[in-house]
């Protein structure tokens, strides 16, 4: 029975996966709507702030196999009925904005972004702006389509945002007014003058490192490698060619007068004061259940006398002849390392 079930709904996935093909293949010669919103005039998206940290990424209410299994039933009826269905499913949203105390933030802006059809077949984008409350609360009520996008800023805060499903194949998000989403925004800080991997457009620094060689030393404050530097990198991988059938390879990383702690903050802007280590190893074998071809790790870091601090992550792969980095110190020898806005 359990088999039968399954079946089904692999059945069911894949005519949803066909009508959102043919939908979607059809909406590219549509024109847009022009008009705006009935609540608040329409405005262009907002653009992402770069310096934010990771995006917030809204998990939908968890809803019972069973609750769900009915709901893709239903909506997958109403698809063969009228393949536009997915633009005209029921759009509610309630959210709160509040601090890293958890205190409401009034009078943040608020922007909302969804995909919907009008009574002419044409499928559009819609935008619409609005403001929280003295409580922090805001939200959106009766309108259709699906997803909608949720963006949240307020002057002298990153800002968050994300995409929330209403269709049962990739959710649903169900939205309760008695139980808003929490957007949490981080307060910026005093910013500082960094020294980065930055050159020109490219934010990164490649660096090439022999394959079974010797090791390199990178000037982190130069961003350049030579005879001298903060950083040593060594490297044991085989020849490109041969990568796909090898069963080995190893990186190490080593900053002998400081070292590396593990980073994984959403906003990495100050440093810690202690328990760097100075060398780390990463070594994979093939028969190893913890095999990778590629890794990508972030590390705050220390080195110098006095110190210096900053973050850094390193890119690289057994197919690479070297790795790319991304990082930005800060030259004052404090350990903050939120950069000028």
């Amino acid at each position: 029975m359990k088999k039968r079930i399954i079946i089904f709904l692999a059945i069911i996935l894949g005519i949803v996966s066909v009508w959102r093909l043919s939908v979607h293949k059809a909406q590219k010669n549509l024109k847009p709507v022009t008009g705006n919103p009935t609540t608040a005039q329409a405005t262009s998206p907002q653009k992402t702030n770069p310096l934010a940290g990771p995006k917030q990424q809204p998990q939908p209410n968890q809803a019972t196999q069973a609750g769900n299994n009915d709901d893709l039933r239903e909506y997958v009826a109403k698809l063969r009925q009228d393949p536009t269905y997915e633009w005209k499913l029921p759009i509610d949203f309630f959210g709160k904005v509040v601090d890293d105390s958890n205190e409401p933030i009034a009078s943040a802006d608020i922007h909302f972004g969804w995909n919907t059809i009008n009574e002419n077949g044409i499928i559009s984008d819609v935008t619409l702006d609005s403001s929280s409350d003295k409580s922090g609360l805001f939200e959106l009520r009766d309108k259709k389509g699906d997803p909608l996008s949720v963006s949240v800023s307020k002057q002298g805060y990153y800002p968050r945002s994300g995409t929330f499903w209403y269709s049962p194949d990739r959710g649903p998000f169900r939205p309760d007014e008695n139980d808003p989403y929490i957007f949490h925004l981080h307060k910026k800080g005093p910013g500082i003058n960094l020294i980065t991997s930055r050159y020109g457009m490219s934010p990164d620094f490649g660096v090439p490192i022999p394959r079974h060689g010797p090791p390199i030393k990178v000037d982190l404050m130069q961003r350049k490698v030579g005879d001298t530097g903060q950083l040593i990198l060594t490297q044991n991988k085989p020849e490109y060619k041969d990568w796909q059938q090898a069963t080995q390879w190893s990186f190490n990383i080593e900053i002998p007068d400081g070292g590396f702690i593990g980073e994984n903050d959403e906003y990495p802007y100050e440093a810690p004061t202690g328990g760097y280590q100075s060398a780390i190893e990463f070594d994979f074998q093939k028969d190893s259940s913890d095999w990778k071809t590629g890794i990508t790790t972030n590390f705050y870091i220390e080195f110098g006398n006095p110190p210096l601090y900053g973050r850094l992550q390193i890119k690289t792969g057994i197919y690479t002849g070297g790795a790319t980095l991304t990082y930005a110190i800060n030259p004052s020898g404090s350990r903050n390392l939120e950069p000028a806005q």
